[in-house]
This record gives structure tokens, sequence and C-alpha cells, in this order.
């Protein structure tokens, strides 16, 4: 069965796959890479095996995965997973909806009283603007 949310955002099964396949046991570079390719929209030529494993290489210097001994295996580590729920659950229920949002927003929506907006909206929108604050006050520019 797809997830629900992975017809609104787009990637995010691909995401999904991704936490199965590496929760699951080990993986190969061979095995995560079609999934990281169709994950970031690139082609084989764009995202090579070296880049991949450049890439894993930083995760295991973060402690997130480890190789297997004497394979060429990779391994989730715990904090690694907890860490990939949190950036799935980050996704799917506030970037994404941020994102679409901001992307595609109902021209209708602007020309709705304030105290009729619903509090999730209230609430999306009080994300966005303390994110604004953030970026202000870290010197970059808002968009």
């Amino acid at each position: 069965m797809r997830e629900p949310f992975a017809n609104r955002a787009p990637g995010f099964s691909t995401y999904l796959s991704f936490a199965h396949l590496a929760a699951g046991g080990t993986f190969t570079t061979a095995e995560l890479h079609p999934h990281v390719l169709q994950a970031l929209g690139l082609s084989a030529a764009d995202y090579k095996l070296a880049s991949l494993r450049c890439d894993l290489w930083k995760l295991r210097a973060k402690a997130l995965i480890e190789t297997i001994p004497h394979s060429r295996r990779y391994q989730l580590l715990p904090n690694g997973y907890q860490i990939c729920v949190l950036f799935l659950k980050l996704f799917e229920k506030l970037y994404a909806p941020l994102t679409a949002g901001i992307l595609q927003p109902f021209a209708a929506d602007q020309s709705v009283p304030s105290e009729k907006i619903s509090p999730l909206d209230q609430r999306y929108q009080a994300v966005v603007q303390a994110l604004d604050h953030l970026v202000e006050a870290v010197g970059l520019k808002v968009a």
C-alpha cells in the first residue's frame, strides 16, 4: 500500500523506501543508489556511485551508519535511524505542506479574514513567520 501522503509530496515514497531499506538490515551502495537517484531526481551520470560512497563516508564520520566488517554492506545505527525518522516526519508534517502553500497557494486564501483562518493554517503561518525571523536574525535574506 502506498503512503497516502506520497501523492502530494513527490519523492516522499522514495524516502520511505530508503528508510525501509536502511532500517530493514544491511544495504550496499548498489542497492541504495537507485533510491537516491530517484529522490534527488538525478541521472546516474549526474550522481555516480563514487559520490554516494563519499556521502556515506560522511554519515559514517557522524556515526549514523557503519560498515559491516569484511564486506561492502552498511547498516543504519540507532541514532541514524532516529534521525531518518525525524526527517521523514518533518518532511511529511511540516516541509511538504509549507512548501505546497508557498509554491501553489490558493489565491482565495489571501482574501480570508484572519479570524476565519483555521487553527492549523494559523499554526503553519506562525511557523513560516518564525522561520523568516530566524533567517533574518542569522543574516540571510528572506525569500
